[in-house]
């Protein structure tokens, strides 16, 4: 039998149209009640320190409050963000602490717990275990990977969630969707990450950076599993890019290349791949974004991929650094220690397919989306996702406390896209992204559907 519980709110979505995007003064304001050195969900902002080959940009870190005293859950202490505006870096920064604190909290009083087959029997419509296997086979029968088969028999809790596609309400396993391992104690059939975790003013502020991002991570995680080398953006096509490059990236000396990973989702998003050729110092930085204006998606990346290199120098420069050699189910079990592996210079070549190929593609050329309000780009963003045949499912993941301050997170889930995985074992290998589906969609050669990158990804 299934527990009686209270049923989650999904999110409330305005008609396109009706909100518009909000003025950042207000985000401001709402944003600031977050950062307090005493009672602050963000306790403390400071500038990075740049170095001679950093992006000539702003970095802000943050430091997350103490969570496990409010919420049970130790949420992501170390935060930030980056960008050629200050002010854009701060809020970028707070908005990431507080989703990711946000994200920490389980509603339990509005989960349901029980089996698929108890639920659905009791008339509710839950995510199928067709629809979602993360593991191949064969990982289960691995000793170490530690996750289970979702099978309709498996008990565990549940979470409501909002189909966009079609507005129907469908139970999601809540452990794909809060970032609280182990709290729930159910059977693990994967593991908690913020992919497609966002903040925002409003609920679809929150919304379309959700599911941007899960669009902006399966294209680089479709790429490094299937060895693809895509074009590459030619920046000086646009003034406006060509102009930033010059005043914010070539100064630093790194190579730089923007891989265009647009073609699996119809929206703009690129793969930036930062390169230190005149030493052995963090050869490598990674990141990524999607947007609906192009020109946002490169510079966001382009930010992302130099402040994770730096990450990467000091990971090198504290000696943490596993071995190319080692066995990568013990030493590769955090995103950290993807960063890490890759500041191993002797890997570097393994990275060179990334950014080699020789076609060009122009900014213009890029998928560009209406986004004059939330309500247009949500809706431009869903009509893509059913036409790709993905299903996306939202959750209102706001916590009390940053509902009564004004604002609002959202996850988004969707079980056909290629979610970022932490950790060898926890590679997510299963379902037919990787395989049928590229090559029904003509992006790799029926040859390649069983393919699959041997090497841990160097993504953050």
């Amino acid at each position: 039998m299934t527990t009686a519980a209270q049923p989650l709110t999904v999110p409330a979505l305005a008609p396109a149209g009706t909100v518009p995007w909000t003025p950042r003064e207000q985000a401001e304001r709402t944003m600031n009640t977050f950062l307090s050195p005493v009672v602050g969900i963000v306790r403390s902002l400071y500038d990075r320190l740049h170095d001679t080959d950093d992006v000539y940009a702003y970095s802000i870190a943050a430091d997350a409050c103490n969570s496990k005293v409010l919420i049970d859950v130790a949420c992501n202490k170390s935060n930030g963000g980056a960008g050629p505006d200050p002010d854009g870096a701060r809020l970028s920064a707070i908005g990431e602490t507080v989703e990711r604190y946000s994200g920490a909290f389980v509603p339990f009083d509005q989960l349901r717990h029980g089996t698929y087959a108890e639920l659905t029997a009791d008339g509710l419509t839950c995510l199928s275990p067709e629809e979602y296997q993360p593991f191949a086979r064969w990982q289960y029968e691995h000793p170490q990977v530690p996750f289970q088969p979702y099978t309709a028999d498996t008990r565990m809790h549940w979470t409501a969630s909002l189909r966009l596609g079609d507005g129907e309400r469908v139970w999601l396993p809540a452990q794909a969707v809060y970032l609280c391992e182990n709290l729930l104690r159910d059977p693990p059939l994967t593991y908690p990450t913020s992919n497609g975790l966002a903040y925002g003013s409003t609920t679809d502020e929150a919304l379309v950076g959700g599911i941007l991002e899960l669009l902006e991570r399966d294209g680089v995680m479709v790429t490094w599993y299937k060895r693809l080398s895509l074009p590459l953006v030619d920046v000086e096509s646009d003034p406006e890019l060509a102009a930033f490059f010059r005043r914010h990236v070539w100064p630093s000396g790194m190579h730089v290349s923007i891989v265009d990973v647009s073609r699996f989702a119809g929206v703009a998003a690129v793969l930036a791949v930062v390169r230190n050729r005149n030493t052995d110092f963090a050869p490598l930085g990674l990141g990524a974004a999607a947007a609906a204006d192009p020109r946002r998606a490169v510079t966001k990346a382009v930010c992302e991929a130099v402040s994770t290199r730096g990450w990467a120098f000091l990971k090198q420069r504290d000696g943490d650094v596993p071995d190319p050699d080692s066995d990568f189910y013990r030493t590769i079990t955090a995103f950290e220690d993807h960063v890490g592996l890759y500041a191993n210079p002797s890997l570097v070549a393994e990275t060179e397919f990334l950014d080699a190929s020789s076609e060009r593609v122009a900014v213009a050329d890029l998928p560009r989306l209406p986004d004059g309000n939330p309500g247009e780009l949500r809706d431009a963003l869903i009509e893509r996702a059913t036409a790709g045949g993905v299903n996306l499912y939202a959750v209102d993941a706001t916590s009390p406390d940053v509902r009564e301050a004004g604002g609002h997170v959202v996850k988004v889930f969707s079980p056909q896209l290629q979610p970022l995985d932490a950790g060898y074992a926890g590679r997510h290998l299963g379902g037919d992204r990787l395989h049928g589906r590229l090559v029904e969609q003509g992006h790799i050669d029926p040859a390649d559907a069983d393919y699959v990158n041997p090497l841990p990804h160097p993504f953050p």
